[in-house]
C-alpha cells in the first residue's frame, strides 16, 4: 500500500476516519492524499448564477478550500505522516473516485455521518456512492456519535 485516500468535508464527524488513515499510513510508510471537494454553487447562489462571474467564483471557492484544507490538515494529521492536500470542486463521490481512479489510490478512508433512514433516503449517502463505484477497496469508518 502506497497510497491512501483519505476524504474530508471538514467536519466534526469526517475527523474520525483520520486516526486510521494515519495508523495504516505509518504502517505500510504510504502517503496520504487529504481531499476535500468543495461545491462551487452554494445553495443561495444558484438562483443568481446568470449574475455570477463564474470563474472568479471557482477561483475564490478554490483558495477558500485549500486554505482550509491546509488549517485541517495542520491540526489533524502528525507531521510524521507524508500528506498533499488536494482540494476539487464538483459533485463528491465523483470527484473522489475520479481522484482515486487518477492518483492509482490502493485505499479510500472515509467517514460516514450516519445521518438516519429517512435523510439517507431522501439524499443519499456519499459514502454509499463511492462505495459503488470505487477503483479501490473503501475504509468506511463510523461517526461514534450518529445513528446508524
Amino acid at each position: 500500500m502506497k497510497t491512501i485516500l483519505l476524504t474530508t468535508d471538514l467536519s466534526e464527524a469526517s475527523s474520525h476516519a483520520v486516526s486510521p488513515a494515519v495508523s495504516l499510513a505509518r504502517k505500510f510508510g504510504a502517503k496520504i492524499i487529504l481531499t476535500y471537494v468543495g461545491d462551487l454553487f452554494p445553495p443561495m447562489i444558484e438562483e443568481y448564477y446568470v449574475a455570477v462571474d463564474l470563474e472568479r467564483l471557482r477561483k475564490e471557492t478554490e483558495q477558500r478550500s485549500n486554505t482550509a484544507l491546509a488549517e485541517y490538515a495542520a491540526k489533524n494529521i502528525p507531521p510524521d505522516v507524508v500528506v498533499e492536500r488536494a482540494v476539487s470542486l464538483g459533485v463528491p463521490h465523483i470527484e473522489i473516485v475520479r481522484l482515486a481512479t487518477e492518483r492509482q489510490a490502493d485505499l479510500i478512508v472515509i467517514a460516514t455521518h450516519g445521518r438516519g433512514f429517512i435523510s439517507h433516503a431522501l439524499l443519499g449517502s456519499t459514502t454509499e456512492r463511492v462505495l459503488r463505484r470505487s477503483p479501490c477497496p473503501v475504509l468506511v469508518v463510523r461517526d461514534p456519535g450518529s445513528q446508524a
